[in-house]
């Protein structure tokens, strides 16, 4: 004997069987928004370590002054030296701001909401 396949639409599951959707807790929410919020804000800052890094890197030196070899040499190991200060300033903002306070805190958050595992306040 052939089995045969009956097909149902989703509607007719839907229906029967009824919503599907789990609707997150009060803290869990809170917490999702806290941290859609710590990470605009180091989104944020990275933008803005990145504008700073813009801002205070030195131009290119002109090909011009590269001609003479001693000169040249000068010039590109000024060159090197103030893109390095630049780099370095806009390293430590980056290292102070975001790595050092706001990654910590929000993995102490994301931990928090997916560390509980969907237990209820009653049970802690």
């Amino acid at each position: 004997m052939a089995a045969t396949k009956e097909t149902v639409g989703a509607e007719t599951v839907l229906r029967e069987v009824g919503t599907t959707s789990v609707q997150p807790t009060f803290v869990q929410r809170a917490g999702l928004w806290l941290a859609a919020g710590v990470g605009a804000l180091i989104a944020l800052v990275t933008l803005g370590v990145l504008v700073f890094l813009w801002v205070h890197s030195p131009p290119m030196p002109q090909a011009a002054s590269l001609k003479d070899a001693v000169v040249a040499k000068e010039t590109l190991a000024n060159y090197k030296e103030l893109s390095g200060i630049a780099i370095k300033g806009a390293q430590d903002v980056f290292t102070t701001i975001v790595v050092s306070a706001l990654l910590p805190v929000l993995t102490a958050i994301l931990g928090y909401i997916f560390g509980r595992g969907g237990k209820d306040d009653g049970g802690q």
